[in-house]
């Protein structure tokens, strides 16, 4: 099983989403966060594009979803798709093991409880 943990653009998420329940992707967990990366938090400002402002920490939507290891590669690609505009600060995505999964209600483990 994987985990696959996806920073986008707010404003790229209801995009996002639809393609992911489209896809069959049932199960997802949404944080709205703040972070920034390589631009250090600036933003373009002003239609000219040149103009910037300096925010620390820039407003994004992270995703979370563990799936089984095959379907990783068409949620990647669909996240990566969907949430690209080109320029910097469209995000990042994260893909890491996971050990084991235990559903609460019916105590059921591994790929049962996903």
């Amino acid at each position: 099983m994987k985990k696959i943990e996806a920073i986008i653009r707010d404003t790229k998420f209801q995009e996002v989403k639809n393609t992911l329940t489209k896809l069959g992707v049932k199960g997802l967990t949404t944080y709205e966060v703040r972070g920034r990366g390589d631009q250090i938090g600036m933003i373009r400002t002003g239609d000219s594009g040149s103009d910037y402002e300096a925010d620390d920490l820039v407003p994004k939507r992270k995703i979370e979803i563990v799936c089984i290891e095959e379907e990783v590669n068409k949620i990647v690609n669909s996240i990566a798709s969907n949430a690209s505009t080109g320029k910097p600060g469209d995000g990042k995505i994260f893909v890491s093991d996971i050990e084991d999964v235990i559903r609460i209600r019916t105590v059921q483990q591994g790929q049962d409880a996903v």
